[in-house]
């Protein structure tokens, strides 16, 4: 009898565990994504990412990647993903200033944000996660500034509703600001969408009304600075001219070893994407988030932040950076 008792409560036991398995993974929250800017090579990869430490969490994610050409805007994404009961929602604003409609959807909705990479400006989020474009800029700036003292410059900023490119700039003047008596500005200006080709047009029309004399480009990432590198060789140039980026895309790290740009940011993309999912991961748990920062975006309130810094990549140091740390490998660098 005594036998028979225990086996049932042993069977109760097992039952029970296993309901409350099932309720603690049904309890373990979604999260959802929206990258607004999907052209560019990098947020395919960031998706990627994310998919995947969520999968190692065990946490549901749903992530929708929008581009120019995409029939739905970011905003039909957002209210999507929210209808969809997501817990929290990472976004990637398209136009920085114009998030309210979705913010205020997500707020009614208790849903928490992280505002990823691109900081919303204007809005009260949960936390923005991204990397320290400041000094990020002043890196880029002050190699310019040590290597070209003199002569001819251009200064191209992103697009100018990203707060990011206005960041990278500002950045990059501490350094260019005390050499502007001994430098000439052809060119400084905005590059809508951050378009290679719009950046290819005006570099070339700058450099032609300077008779084809230019010595240095601020140019704020790879893309650019292949319009920029397009420009002059179709112009015919053979001077050195120095040239930055950033993204450190293999394309850029390519023109680095032909000495056609001189140096780009690597920036982690793994961990700026595994640190949003584990935010987001504790925020749906109610664990304390990570933060090193602080970030005024105009709201009224200090946005927490956790901010991340890229590393410099110039010819000398790409195998220590890149190689060795496997994000290309020397068969993709050098067609070995």
């Amino acid at each position: 009898m005594l036998k028979k008792i225990l086996l049932y409560l042993g069977v109760m036991i097992f039952f029970i565990s296993m309901i409350g398995c099932k309720q603690a993974n049904k309890n373990k929250g979604k999260i959802g994504v929206s990258f607004g800017v999907g052209e560019a090579i990098r947020w395919k990869q960031e998706k990627e990412y994310m998919q995947n430490r969520a999968d190692e969490l065990g946490i549901k994610i749903e992530i929708k990647l929008n581009t120019k050409d995409k029939p739905k805007t970011q905003e039909e994404d957002c209210f999507e993903l929210i209808d969809s009961e997501i817990d929290v929602l990472i976004i990637t604003p398209r136009n920085v200033n114009d998030m309210s409609k979705i913010i205020k959807y997500a707020e009614k909705k208790k849903v928490k944000v992280i505002s990823y990479a691109r900081i919303i400006l204007k809005e009260k989020v949960d936390l923005y996660v991204g990397y320290d474009s400041k000094r990020m800029g002043q890196m880029l700036g002050q190699y310019l500034a040590e290597k070209v003292y003199k002569g001819n410059y251009i200064l191209l900023k992103g697009d100018e509703n990203d707060e990011n490119a206005n960041l990278l700039y500002e950045g990059a003047l501490r350094y260019i600001e005390p050499i502007k008596n001994d430098i000439n500005v052809i060119l400084d200006t905005s590059i809508s969408n951050w378009s290679p080709k719009v950046a290819k047009e005006l570099v070339t029309s700058a450099i032609k009304a300077n008779n084809n004399k230019i010595d240095a480009i601020l140019a704020p990432n790879d893309k650019i600075a292949e319009g920029c590198v397009e420009a002059i060789e179709e112009l015919n140039i053979n001077r050195n001219i120095t040239i930055t980026g950033m993204d450190a895309e293999l394309s850029a790290v390519k023109r680095i070893l032909n000495e056609k740009q001189d140096v780009t940011i690597y920036m982690d993309l793994k961990e700026l994407a595994y640190t949003a999912i584990d935010e987001a991961f504790s925020m749906i748990h109610n664990k304390p988030i990570s933060t090193n920062a602080e970030y005024d975006n105009q709201s009224g309130k200090k946005i927490p932040s956790h901010l991340i810094t890229g590393r410099l990549v110039t010819k000398q140091n790409i195998d220590r950076i890149l190689i060795e740390s496997k994000v290309f490998t020397r068969e993709e660098i050098y067609n070995e």
